[in-house]
Protein backbone atom coordinates (compact mmCIF):
# COMPACT_ATOMS: atom_id res chain seq x y z
CA UNK A 1 0.00 0.00 0.00
CA UNK A 2 1.12 3.14 -1.50
CA UNK A 3 2.41 6.27 1.51
CA UNK A 4 -0.52 8.88 1.84
CA UNK A 5 0.63 12.46 1.03
CA UNK A 6 0.14 14.53 4.21
CA UNK A 7 0.59 18.35 3.70
CA UNK A 8 2.79 19.90 6.01
CA UNK A 9 0.46 22.90 6.90
CA UNK A 10 -2.64 20.92 7.66
CA UNK A 11 -0.58 18.90 9.46
CA UNK A 12 1.20 21.65 12.15
CA UNK A 13 -2.35 23.20 12.33
CA UNK A 14 -3.81 19.97 13.53
CA UNK A 15 -0.36 19.51 15.95
CA UNK A 16 -1.27 22.76 17.39
CA UNK A 17 -4.21 21.50 19.25
CA UNK A 18 -1.48 19.22 21.35
CA UNK A 19 -1.19 21.91 23.78
CA UNK A 20 2.51 21.84 25.03
CA UNK A 21 5.14 23.81 27.75
CA UNK A 22 6.92 26.66 26.49
CA UNK A 23 11.05 25.97 27.11
CA UNK A 24 14.20 27.96 26.02
CA UNK A 25 17.28 25.86 25.43
CA UNK A 26 20.79 27.07 26.19
CA UNK A 27 24.28 26.13 25.59
CA UNK A 28 27.36 27.63 24.84
CA UNK A 29 29.29 27.55 20.77
CA UNK A 30 32.58 26.46 19.97
CA UNK A 31 33.51 30.19 20.52
CA UNK A 32 31.99 30.35 24.36
CA UNK A 33 29.09 32.97 23.06
CA UNK A 34 26.16 31.68 24.29
CA UNK A 35 23.14 29.99 22.22
CA UNK A 36 19.45 29.85 22.78
CA UNK A 37 15.89 29.21 21.30
CA UNK A 38 12.52 28.77 22.38
CA UNK A 39 11.05 25.16 21.61
CA UNK A 40 7.87 23.21 22.50
CA UNK A 41 9.54 20.27 21.72
CA UNK A 42 10.46 18.92 24.75
CA UNK A 43 9.26 15.52 26.72
CA UNK A 44 10.02 13.04 28.98
CA UNK A 45 12.37 9.66 27.51
CA UNK A 46 13.40 7.98 30.46
CA UNK A 47 13.55 7.76 34.55
CA UNK A 48 16.80 5.44 34.71
CA UNK A 49 18.84 6.70 33.76
CA UNK A 50 17.35 10.04 33.84
CA UNK A 51 16.52 11.31 30.09
CA UNK A 52 14.80 14.03 28.03
CA UNK A 53 14.54 15.04 24.93
CA UNK A 54 13.69 17.85 22.36
CA UNK A 55 14.16 18.89 18.94
CA UNK A 56 15.68 21.79 16.77
CA UNK A 57 14.49 21.85 13.11
CA UNK A 58 18.02 21.65 10.81
CA UNK A 59 16.97 25.25 9.07
CA UNK A 60 17.36 27.04 12.29
CA UNK A 61 20.56 28.99 12.36
CA UNK A 62 21.70 27.43 15.74
CA UNK A 63 20.49 23.93 14.62
CA UNK A 64 24.38 23.02 14.21
CA UNK A 65 25.58 24.39 17.51
CA UNK A 66 23.03 22.46 18.99
CA UNK A 67 23.58 19.47 17.27
CA UNK A 68 27.62 19.12 18.71
CA UNK A 69 26.88 20.83 22.15
CA UNK A 70 28.38 18.56 24.78
CA UNK A 71 25.78 19.93 27.22
CA UNK A 72 22.74 22.06 27.14
CA UNK A 73 20.15 23.30 29.52
CA UNK A 74 16.26 23.44 29.31
CA UNK A 75 14.24 26.03 31.13
CA UNK A 76 10.91 25.45 31.43
CA UNK A 77 8.60 28.89 31.40
CA UNK A 78 6.77 30.21 34.21
CA UNK A 79 3.44 31.70 32.95
CA UNK A 80 5.01 35.69 33.41
CA UNK A 81 7.52 35.03 30.57
CA UNK A 82 6.17 35.23 27.43
CA UNK A 83 7.99 37.96 26.70
CA UNK A 84 11.34 35.73 26.96
CA UNK A 85 9.96 33.33 25.33
CA UNK A 86 8.86 35.64 22.19
CA UNK A 87 12.49 37.25 22.75
CA UNK A 88 14.53 33.78 22.37
CA UNK A 89 12.28 32.70 19.00
CA UNK A 90 13.84 35.27 17.17
CA UNK A 91 17.14 34.72 15.23
CA UNK A 92 19.86 37.21 16.03
CA UNK A 93 23.06 38.03 18.20
CA UNK A 94 21.15 39.70 20.72
CA UNK A 95 19.29 37.28 22.75
CA UNK A 96 20.83 37.75 26.26
CA UNK A 97 21.05 41.41 26.04
CA UNK A 98 19.96 42.89 29.32
CA UNK A 99 18.64 39.18 30.30
CA UNK A 100 19.65 37.90 33.95
CA UNK A 101 21.41 34.61 33.79
CA UNK A 102 24.85 32.66 35.04
CA UNK A 103 27.11 30.52 33.52
CA UNK A 104 27.34 26.85 34.81
CA UNK A 105 30.78 25.05 35.05
CA UNK A 106 30.25 23.83 31.28
CA UNK A 107 29.88 27.28 30.30
CA UNK A 108 26.16 26.71 29.35
CA UNK A 109 24.10 30.13 30.39
CA UNK A 110 21.10 29.80 32.93
CA UNK A 111 18.19 31.76 33.04
CA UNK A 112 16.86 33.12 35.76
CA UNK A 113 13.20 33.17 36.79
CA UNK A 114 12.26 29.81 34.95
CA UNK A 115 9.35 27.23 36.54
CA UNK A 116 12.14 24.86 36.39
CA UNK A 117 15.32 23.85 35.06
CA UNK A 118 17.30 21.07 33.59
CA UNK A 119 21.08 20.71 33.65
CA UNK A 120 22.02 17.98 30.44
CA UNK A 121 24.61 16.20 29.40
CA UNK A 122 24.16 14.91 25.27
CA UNK A 123 23.11 11.64 25.42
CA UNK A 124 22.40 11.21 21.72
CA UNK A 125 21.49 12.98 18.76
CA UNK A 126 19.24 11.19 15.70
CA UNK A 127 17.93 12.75 12.63
CA UNK A 128 14.21 12.91 12.48
CA UNK A 129 12.99 14.07 9.02
CA UNK A 130 13.63 17.85 8.79
CA UNK A 131 14.46 18.12 12.64
CA UNK A 132 17.25 17.14 14.64
CA UNK A 133 16.10 15.21 18.22
CA UNK A 134 18.30 15.53 20.98
CA UNK A 135 18.31 13.51 24.28
CA UNK A 136 20.00 14.68 27.07
CA UNK A 137 21.01 13.02 30.02
CA UNK A 138 19.62 15.14 33.15
CA UNK A 139 23.10 16.35 35.48
CA UNK A 140 21.13 18.74 37.84
CA UNK A 141 17.72 20.28 38.18
CA UNK A 142 16.49 23.21 39.89
CA UNK A 143 12.44 23.15 40.26
CA UNK A 144 10.37 26.20 41.47
CA UNK A 145 6.63 26.31 42.35
CA UNK A 146 4.40 28.15 40.04
CA UNK A 147 2.07 27.98 37.19
CA UNK A 148 3.34 27.08 33.63
CA UNK A 149 3.27 28.76 30.22
CA UNK A 150 1.69 26.53 27.84
CA UNK A 151 1.31 26.66 23.62
CA UNK A 152 -2.24 25.84 22.24
CA UNK A 153 -3.70 26.12 19.37
CA UNK A 154 -1.07 29.00 18.13
CA UNK A 155 -1.60 31.03 21.33
CA UNK A 156 -0.25 31.11 24.84
CA UNK A 157 -2.12 29.59 27.72
CA UNK A 158 -2.06 29.11 31.02
CA UNK A 159 -4.62 27.29 32.55
CA UNK A 160 -7.10 29.29 30.14
CA UNK A 161 -6.27 30.74 26.89
CA UNK A 162 -5.16 33.98 27.82
CA UNK A 163 -7.28 35.99 25.09
CA UNK A 164 -6.97 39.96 23.98
CA UNK A 165 -9.01 42.00 24.61
CA UNK A 166 -12.74 41.43 23.12
CA UNK A 167 -13.31 44.27 20.63
CA UNK A 168 -16.68 44.05 20.80
CA UNK A 169 -16.96 45.35 24.61
CA UNK A 170 -17.50 48.79 25.00
CA UNK A 171 -15.51 50.25 27.29
CA UNK A 172 -15.03 54.01 28.15
CA UNK A 173 -11.17 54.34 27.44
CA UNK A 174 -11.25 57.91 26.42
CA UNK A 175 -10.01 59.77 23.28
CA UNK A 176 -7.33 56.74 22.71
CA UNK A 177 -10.28 55.12 20.72
CA UNK A 178 -10.48 57.80 18.11
CA UNK A 179 -7.21 58.00 17.08
CA UNK A 180 -5.72 55.94 13.90
CA UNK A 181 -2.49 55.28 15.86
CA UNK A 182 -3.80 53.40 18.56
CA UNK A 183 -6.15 51.70 16.41
CA UNK A 184 -3.63 50.92 13.80
CA UNK A 185 -1.52 48.94 16.74
CA UNK A 186 -4.41 47.54 18.15
CA UNK A 187 -5.09 45.74 15.00
CA UNK A 188 -1.69 44.72 14.17
CA UNK A 189 -0.84 42.87 17.28
CA UNK A 190 -4.29 41.23 17.40
CA UNK A 191 -4.26 40.15 13.72
CA UNK A 192 -0.14 39.26 13.74
CA UNK A 193 0.22 37.30 17.14
CA UNK A 194 -1.39 33.53 15.37
CA UNK A 195 0.52 34.14 12.18
CA UNK A 196 3.97 35.39 13.95
CA UNK A 197 4.16 31.99 16.09
CA UNK A 198 4.02 30.27 12.97
CA UNK A 199 6.01 31.98 11.48
CA UNK A 200 8.87 31.20 14.32
CA UNK A 201 7.29 27.40 14.62
CA UNK A 202 8.36 27.45 10.88
CA UNK A 203 12.33 27.78 11.64
CA UNK A 204 11.99 31.87 10.41
CA UNK A 205 12.59 34.71 12.15
CA UNK A 206 9.98 37.55 11.85
CA UNK A 207 12.28 39.96 9.77
CA UNK A 208 13.51 36.78 7.97
CA UNK A 209 10.14 36.13 7.03
CA UNK A 210 9.46 40.00 5.62
CA UNK A 211 12.63 39.46 3.69
CA UNK A 212 11.71 36.63 1.89
CA UNK A 213 7.93 37.78 1.33
CA UNK A 214 9.39 41.02 0.25
CA UNK A 215 11.46 38.54 -2.34
CA UNK A 216 8.72 36.22 -3.35
CA UNK A 217 7.92 35.78 -6.95
CA UNK A 218 11.77 36.40 -7.97
CA UNK A 219 11.26 40.13 -7.18
CA UNK A 220 15.16 41.71 -6.77
CA UNK A 221 15.47 44.69 -4.42
CA UNK A 222 18.00 46.86 -3.84
CA UNK A 223 19.12 47.02 -0.39
CA UNK A 224 17.55 50.27 0.63
CA UNK A 225 14.16 49.13 -0.19
CA UNK A 226 14.76 46.08 1.35
CA UNK A 227 15.41 48.17 4.73
CA UNK A 228 12.43 50.23 4.34
CA UNK A 229 9.75 47.28 3.94
CA UNK A 230 11.44 45.34 7.03
CA UNK A 231 11.85 47.91 9.21
CA UNK A 232 15.11 45.87 9.62
CA UNK A 233 18.46 49.04 10.49
CA UNK A 234 21.06 48.41 7.79
CA UNK A 235 23.60 47.07 10.11
CA UNK A 236 21.25 43.96 10.87
CA UNK A 237 20.38 43.79 7.43
CA UNK A 238 23.75 43.17 6.25
CA UNK A 239 23.97 40.25 9.24
CA UNK A 240 21.05 38.67 8.11
CA UNK A 241 21.13 38.64 4.60
CA UNK A 242 24.49 37.16 4.99
CA UNK A 243 23.06 34.45 7.34
CA UNK A 244 20.54 34.01 4.75
CA UNK A 245 22.83 33.59 1.69
CA UNK A 246 24.56 31.07 3.62
CA UNK A 247 21.67 29.39 4.14
CA UNK A 248 20.68 29.28 0.80
CA UNK A 249 17.65 30.97 0.73
CA UNK A 250 18.62 34.24 -1.29
CA UNK A 251 21.51 36.01 -3.64
CA UNK A 252 23.53 38.82 -2.62
CA UNK A 253 24.89 41.21 -5.97
CA UNK A 254 27.18 44.14 -4.73
CA UNK A 255 27.92 45.74 -2.28
CA UNK A 256 26.72 47.76 0.85
CA UNK A 257 23.65 50.21 -0.12
CA UNK A 258 24.19 49.40 -4.06
CA UNK A 259 23.84 45.15 -3.21
CA UNK A 260 20.75 43.98 -5.38
CA UNK A 261 19.53 41.02 -3.61
CA UNK A 262 16.97 38.32 -4.77
CA UNK A 263 15.37 35.15 -3.38
CA UNK A 264 15.97 31.49 -4.63
CA UNK A 265 13.70 28.44 -5.12
CA UNK A 266 14.84 27.30 -1.67
CA UNK A 267 13.96 30.68 -0.36
CA UNK A 268 10.69 30.86 -1.72
CA UNK A 269 9.74 27.65 -0.68
CA UNK A 270 10.02 28.41 2.76
CA UNK A 271 7.62 30.95 2.95
CA UNK A 272 5.27 29.77 0.55
CA UNK A 273 2.56 28.29 3.03
CA UNK A 274 2.80 31.06 5.03
CA UNK A 275 0.96 33.25 2.54
CA UNK A 276 -1.52 30.46 2.59
CA UNK A 277 -2.32 31.11 6.23
CA UNK A 278 -2.22 34.86 6.14
CA UNK A 279 -4.54 34.75 3.49
CA UNK A 280 -6.73 32.29 5.83
CA UNK A 281 -6.42 34.53 8.75
CA UNK A 282 -7.68 37.59 6.65
CA UNK A 283 -10.52 35.72 5.97
CA UNK A 284 -11.66 35.36 9.78
CA UNK A 285 -10.51 38.74 10.41
CA UNK A 286 -12.18 40.62 7.81
CA UNK A 287 -15.26 38.62 8.88
CA UNK A 288 -18.47 40.05 6.94
CA UNK A 289 -16.32 42.75 5.37
CA UNK A 290 -14.90 39.88 2.51
CA UNK A 291 -12.77 40.89 -0.09
CA UNK A 292 -14.42 43.87 -0.90
CA UNK A 293 -13.27 45.73 2.93
CA UNK A 294 -9.84 43.67 2.06
CA UNK A 295 -9.46 45.87 -0.94
CA UNK A 296 -10.68 48.85 0.91
CA UNK A 297 -8.63 48.66 3.63
CA UNK A 298 -5.68 47.82 1.69
CA UNK A 299 -6.14 51.15 -0.10
CA UNK A 300 -6.14 53.53 2.99
CA UNK A 301 -3.12 52.30 4.37
CA UNK A 302 -1.06 52.23 1.17
CA UNK A 303 -2.43 55.64 1.33
CA UNK A 304 -1.02 56.08 5.02
CA UNK A 305 2.32 54.62 3.89
CA UNK A 306 2.65 57.18 1.07
CA UNK A 307 1.69 60.38 3.38
CA UNK A 308 4.12 59.43 6.28
CA UNK A 309 6.87 57.95 4.35
CA UNK A 310 9.79 60.40 4.56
Amino acid sequence: MGQTAIDSRILRDALSSFATGVTIVTTVDQAGEPVGMTASSFNSVSMDPPLILWSVTKTALSAPIFQQAKHFSVHVLAADQMTLSNRFARSGADKFEGVDYQLDDQGVPLLSGALTRFDCRTWSVYEGGDHWIIVGEVTNMEANKGEGLVFSGGSYATATTIQPPNPDVQNDDGPIEDLLIYNLARAYVQVSSKFHNAVEESGLSIPQWRILASLHGGKARNFADLVARTFVSPKKMHHLLAQMQKAGWLTVEGENSAAMITSTAQGQAQVEHLFELGAEQEVVALGEAGKPGQERLISLLRAVIANTNE
